[in-house]
């Protein structure tokens, strides 16, 4: 693990010969290292947040839990993230100076998290836990994506930071299922907190100071606007609000297929802990595909000229489809007898590779919606709480629904969410047509 930081280190250095660049050279040398040190702390960011979905099969060997605990658990850090994202974005703006050592504080309080994890005894103890790492986890996204928004390239950037998040929650149950077979789960909360600490401190020496990071990748977005008309201060309003409740819509299908696919597996679907956790990996891997890919799809679209109405339509028709088709499979999952195990994986499978399709889209659209403001950082605040208020109570609801009716249920719920979703993108749709429409 140190070796890997060595050659980071090294790579990220900024040699002697930057004094002599040209002034886009340097902003694109600085953009690189950016995106580089973001997308580590994103990984770190999700091996915190899926480590306790990860283990939780082998808990039981010292903790019995329903389900409905086990959603808990869940809950517990999307609830914290829900108050503090909002005030993290809005601190993030009056006093960016501190962005940098409130991400990287952020990445050794998960390592915190891990070893109060370790010494766990009760449902209790991981609830206290949870609490830790969800104060720890709310640093991040506001901070991060600010940063990448303020790229010329901030499609293929936003996809490539959210391909390192879900790789980190594809990977870490491999990892943590090698770990707790051979020694046990709680040292596997052990080796992930070093890692963690690790990482955090690399992070603080690494990352760009904010005033540098301000000059350099400042303005990137200015080209991108400077020929569009900006939307009045109404018409943003309106929005952003229905792009935070489209986030607030995917979110509990997010976090529920996150959180609970190993658990799905090995409970419902009766698939031993080994395959359920090596199911999970593929499963998350291929939804870390899917986002790169349209990534790229979607940073061409924006870099062939196309304007500020054109690219908005197409990342809300890609969001669309990508909605309306993971729809479609968790109402497959209600029908699909659990005893076909193809047919559930293969399910499974596309429902992850078609919802994560639309994973880094959303704030990529607010960024066109609110322009190159200073209160990005809130907005993204703002967007990140309501996708997280929602997504904090979905896997409560779906471990009740799976412990009273059966996991059917749980798919169910799941279903009409992201069918609500789909409309909401509908009418997004038309509200902006209509506002495009108004101002030409």
């Amino acid at each position: 693990m140190q070796f890997v930081f060595i050659i980071l280190f090294f790579k990220a250095k900024i040699p002697e010969e930057y004094s002599i660049m040209t002034t886009e050279q340097k902003k694109l040398k600085m953009e690189k290292k950016i995106l580089s040190w973001t997308s580590i702390g994103h990984f770190c960011n999700h091996v915190g947040n899926y480590l306790t979905p990860a283990l939780l099969i082998y808990f039981q060997t010292d903790i019995t839990l329903t389900q409905t605990e086990r959603g808990l658990l869940g809950s517990i850090p999307m609830i914290m993230l829900v108050f503090l994202s909002s005030l993290v974005g809005w601190f993030g703006d009056k006093h960016q100076e501190f962005n940098k050592h409130l991400i990287w504080g952020g990445i050794v309080g998960i390592g915190i998290f891990g070893i109060i994890m370790s010494f766990a005894n009760s449902f209790f103890d991981l609830a206290l836990g949870t609490i830790i790492l969800g104060i720890a986890l709310s640093t991040y996204h506001p901070l991060a994506l600010t940063y990448i928004n303020k790229m010329p390239n901030k499609d293929r950037n936003m996809g490539i930071n959210a391909v390192s998040g879900n790789f980190g929650s594809a990977i870490t149950p491999l990892i943590a299922m090698v770990i707790a077979i051979i020694f046990g789960w709680r040292e596997a909360f052990i080796v992930f907190s070093i890692f963690q600490i690790l990482a955090g401190v690399a992070f603080a020496m690494m990352f760009p100071n904010d005033e540098s990071t301000l000059v350099d990748i400042g303005g990137f977005t200015q080209k991108e606007h400077e020929q569009e008309k900006p939307l009045t201060q109404k018409q943003t309003y309106i929005l952003t609000i229905l792009l935070v409740l489209i986030a607030a819509a995917r979110a509990p299908v997010f976090r529920c297929i996150s959180y609970f696919t190993t658990v799905v597996f090995n409970d419902a679907f009766l698939f031993t802990k080994i395959e359920s956790s090596l199911l999970t990996a593929v499963i998350l891997g291929i939804g870390a595909f899917a986002t790169f890919i349209m990534g790229i799809l979607n940073n061409r679209k924006a870099q062939r000229g196309a304007g500020r109405d054109e690219r908005v339509s197409f990342r809300s028709t890609t969001i669309l489809f990508s909605n309306g088709i993971a729809a479609l499979m968790l109402v497959l999952l209600v029908v699909i007898p659990a005893s076909n195990s193809f047919g559930i994986l293969v399910t499974y499978l596309s429902l992850s590779f078609f919802f994560f399709l639309g994973a880094a889209i959303l704030p990529t659209i607010l960024s066109e919606v609110t322009g190159p403001s200073h209160g990005m950082a809130s907005a993204i605040g703002v967007l990140f709480a309501g996708a997280t208020l929602a997504g904090s109570i979905a896997p409560t609801i779906f471990g009740f629904l799976a412990d009273e009716l059966g996991f059917s249920a749980s798919f169910l719920f799941l279903g009409s969410i992201a069918i609500a979703c789909v409309i909401l993108i509908i009418l997004f749709k038309l509200v902006f047509r209509s506002i495009v429409e108004k101002n030409s």
